[in-house]
């Protein structure tokens, strides 16, 4: 099987950020398949809206709008059945860049796989190669490392072997993001005392549990955004935001983009 390079997408606004490249890859709803290919480098890629499935690492993948991957060098793979609105943020990288950073594989899969800050990193690292001011190139350079940085500190921690309330925890948050728990709950699901609970849980998720819950209502928000057409208020108190300009502001915080804004990407 060889190395091909006929792909389905159209990239536009390609730029360029510490050796690596950005590009928001748009989809016009074909369903013929790719044929198998590979990349020379390694990537990032952040589903923006749409859908489509992916043969990759030997497995069938339905991707979804949030759905966020890293693909090694050399990686065969193919996608087909892209909805007509999917559009990706593609980071490709540049093997010097990541040897600079002393960044691995399997610290980028590892924070990809648990840290929904990866994507919110990626949108303002997109949204600052777009802006025009004089700052904006070393505002991207400075988003790359605190990416890549982040992956340092969870994979120090993931070397530490967390205890088992760690992993229960999180796959809670994830599955009742809307729910309103008090410590006392979370740490009776999660088995520990409370004290425990408040004490490590920055350790472990690299946050306080507010801003984790935080970075999930906003993770949630980025799919009613990018792939409906109800009102930003009526996603904001979807989202569990007390009103639209609390959602507002925290979205532009994560992410560098007004809500309406990110809409029309």
């Amino acid at each position: 099987m060889k190395v091909n390079t006929t792909f389905l997408g159209s990239s536009s606004l390609v730029k360029a950020v510490a050796g690596c490249s950005v590009a928001l890859t748009s989809y016009a709803g074909n369903r013929e398949f790719e044929e198998w290919h590979a990349h020379e480098q390694p990537s990032i890629s952040f589903l923006l809206s749409g859908t489509h499935q992916e043969e990759l690492f030997g497995k069938t993948h339905q991707r979804i709008p949030g759905d966020i991957k890293y693909i090694p060098a050399g990686e065969m793979h193919r996608c087909e059945n892209y909805a007509h609105n999917a559009k990706k943020i593609n980071l490709d990288l540049a093997p010097s860049a990541l040897k600079n950073m002393n960044v691995t594989e399997q610290q980028i899969t590892a924070l990809l796989a648990a840290a929904p800050a990866s994507r919110f990193t990626l949108l303002k690292l997109y949204h600052e190669l777009n802006d025009t001011a004089s700052h904006a190139t070393a505002s991207a350079q400075l988003l790359l490392y605190e990416l890549f940085n982040t992956i340092g500190l969870q994979q120090a921690i993931a070397d530490r072997n967390p205890p088992l309330w760690v992993d229960r925890l999180r796959e809670l948050l994830h599955d009742d993001w809307q729910a309103k728990f008090d410590l006392d709950e979370l740490a009776g699901i999660a088995g520990v005392h409370p004290v425990t609970l408040s004490r490590y849980f920055p350790k472990y998720f690299s946050v306080t549990l507010g801003h984790y819950m935080r970075q999930l209502k906003v993770q949630k928000s980025l799919e009613l955004i990018r792939n409906s057409s109800i009102s930003l208020t009526t996603i904001a108190y979807t989202c569990g935001f007390a009103d639209q300009a609390h959602f507002t502001r925290t979205f532009r915080d994560m992410t560098g983009y007004l809500p309406g804004a990110f809409r029309k990407i």
